[in-house]
């Protein structure tokens, strides 16, 4: 559960720290300004969580019902939302056809589509006010308001309002460590039920291994 991720996080924070610390040498004192730039290294690892956020929300969302599952969805497009946007994915060859669903007036149309399937399954199970109630008490809440601080921190970047030297690294730094948080839960929530079912398959074949005897 939540502690066991919590744990995860507290074991391995000097570890994190040490990657971003390592990020800002590299660029400030060794000057490797490639690292942040646009569709480098940074936007393309924040791009890999985001994909697997996503596959992995709607894996839990399949696997779940009511309130859970409609957070689950909603989550899950939340990432893929966000996929869209950090990634210029029209200019993929291999999607090249229906690229116009990933830039411009075409990537809102689906994104609005996508989202109008969300309210109907919030509204159809008890409306929003539950809805949220549900999510203010979520065990992982703690999680995604640090990915929600990590953003806001990022666009103060983007929009310069924090006006420093290298303020586009810090802000690609604070979105890549964001979008890390936000894909915790899910990873460690299928890590869990897959270590459940092996736990339970291992059971099972226990007590008809002792039948047989």
């Amino acid at each position: 559960g939540v502690n066991d991720v919590s744990r995860l996080f507290l074991k391995y924070w000097k570890s994190l720290l040490f990657v971003n610390l390592l990020f800002c040498l590299l660029v400030i004192h060794y000057g490797y300004h490639h690292l942040y730039s646009e569709n480098a290294l940074l936007e393309n690892l924040q791009g890999v969580l985001l994909l697997l956020s996503t596959v992995a929300y709607f894996r839990l969302a399949s696997r779940s019902l009511g309130h859970l599952r409609s957070a689950y969805f909603g989550t899950a497009l939340l990432c893929f939302s966000f996929f869209t946007r950090e990634l210029d994915l029209e200019l993929l060859p291999v999607i090249e056809h229906v690229g116009f669903l990933f830039h411009g007036i075409g990537r809102t149309l689906m994104l609005l589509v996508l989202w109008s399937f969300y309210f109907v399954m919030v509204t159809r199970q008890g409306g929003f006010k539950a809805h949220i109630s549900n999510l203010l008490r979520s065990k992982y809440l703690h999680y995604f308001s640090l990915c929600f601080l990590l953003l806001v921190t990022g666009a103060f970047f983007d929009k310069e309002i924090l006006a420093i030297e290298y303020g586009r690294l810090f802000e690609e730094l604070a979105e890549t460590n964001a979008y890390l948080f936000l894909a915790l839960p899910a990873l460690y929530e299928l890590y869990y039920g897959f270590k459940t079912s092996l736990r339970l398959r291992a059971g099972g074949n226990l007590s008809v291994k002792a039948e047989e005897t």
